[in-house]
């Protein structure tokens, strides 16, 4: 899949007056989301390995009244071929409750709850284009994610939280507004996430001003069907025209989203 995106921000003070409009404009309250996400990065370079060892793949929940073990996801195999050409920086995204998942007593295994795997391609080379252009791939309701990165030789980079607001218009467009907020790292060798998440007031945000990202996007399902991603291109460009009114989009550097790399800060 091929998602094109332009990106701007807002001010804390801005979002509940934007997502009132966004809410008028699209027909719904919007999707809330918080996410727990964990980076994980690819043996170093030169020598990326792809995902060969898959036998802790599983699906989650389980397959009802299956008593043979299910096969992986197809996606895993062309994710492997992508990741054996050059090593990246993995998300593994897992859905968190203010309410019930932070600043719980007991530990939580991440191996034994369902994940999304999601890994970002390089931006595409601009050609003219004003907009960001990237493949990506998601492999959602997977568990044992940590333990088949661990297999794989992938080890912890680090993880934080993001909370987003999410709207969708004409069905194959989305507009986002989304923060990110810092979590503590354990001291221990070697490093590895949480086992308990801090309370939900506590969290401090990563971007000392507190502004929101807003993101609109558009998407070609079909990679590689040129007119399918001539017609994202033509809609994120008609859409950008209409919120322009609304938000200010600035150029975003493609290598500030090389997802081989781990600049400082880089949310992927």
């Amino acid at each position: 899949m091929y998602e094109l995106s332009f990106n701007g921000t807002i001010f804390k003070a801005d979002i509940d007056n934007a997502r009132a409009i966004l809410g008028g404009i699209c027909w719904s309250q919007g999707l809330h989301t918080v996410k727990r996400v964990v980076y994980y990065a690819g043996p170093p370079q030169p020598h990326p390995k792809g995902l060969p060892k898959l036998e802790h793949v599983t699906q989650m929940p389980p397959p009802p009244n299956n008593q043979q073990r299910p096969r992986p996801h197809p996606a895993w195999s062309a994710l492997s071929k992508e990741l054996a050409r050059s090593s990246y920086f993995l998300r593994l995204a897992y859905n968190v409750s203010p309410e019930k998942d932070f600043d719980t007593e007991a530990e939580v295994d991440l191996n034994t709850v369902a994940g999304t795997l999601q890994w970002f391609d390089f931006p595409d080379p601009p050609k003219g284009q004003p907009f960001t252009q990237r493949r990506k791939m998601e492999i959602p309701g997977q568990g044992n994610l940590p333990m088949v990165m661990a297999d794989n030789k992938y080890e912890f980079d680090k993880e934080l939280i993001e909370e987003t607001w999410s709207f969708v218009k004409d069905e194959d467009f989305e507009i986002a507004f989304t923060r990110h907020f810092a979590l503590p790292e354990r001291d221990v060798e070697p490093r590895t996430q949480l086992g308990r998440l801090p309370p939900w007031a506590d969290l401090v945000p990563l971007d000392p001003a507190e502004k929101w990202l807003v993101t609109i996007k558009s998407f070609a399902w079909e990679e590689n069907n040129p007119e399918e991603v001539k017609k994202a291109a033509s809609q994120i460009l008609e859409e950008k025209a209409f919120f322009d009114r609304l938000f200010t989009f600035e150029a975003v550097d493609r290598r500030d989203l090389d997802t081989r790399v781990p600049p400082p800060g880089r949310m992927m």
